[in-house]
């Protein structure tokens, strides 16, 4: 599925606060699983991510903002996107104020 398949099936699962979840992109095709479990038995996807679902039930719109913003982080862990980097790389971790 594409991306905008995958944000609409996410959210008519509509997981709740605490359920695990899988996403992993292969070249543009996109899949989701529930519970934690990614697919058996395939080659190894090109970017995934578990979550710990968040979100506050039944606000939809929230939902994608935090699925977009899940799906930019999983792209940078490939060098696909907007670089993720929390700090600059010239200062120590961890950071102190």
């Amino acid at each position: 599925m594409d991306r905008e398949q995958l944000l609409n099936t996410i959210l008519t699962v509509d997981p709740q606060p605490g359920d695990l979840v899988y996403v992993e992109r292969r070249g543009n095709s996109y899949a989701y699983h529930g519970g934690g479990e990614g697919p058996a038995g395939q080659e190894p996807a090109d970017t995934w991510i578990y979550y710990c679902w968040q979100r506050a039930v039944g606000d939809r719109v929230a939902a994608r903002e935090m699925l977009d913003d899940l799906l930019a982080e999983m792209e940078s862990m490939i060098g696909s996107g907007a670089d993720r980097c929390r700090w600059p790389l010239n200062e120590p971790w961890p950071r102190t104020h």
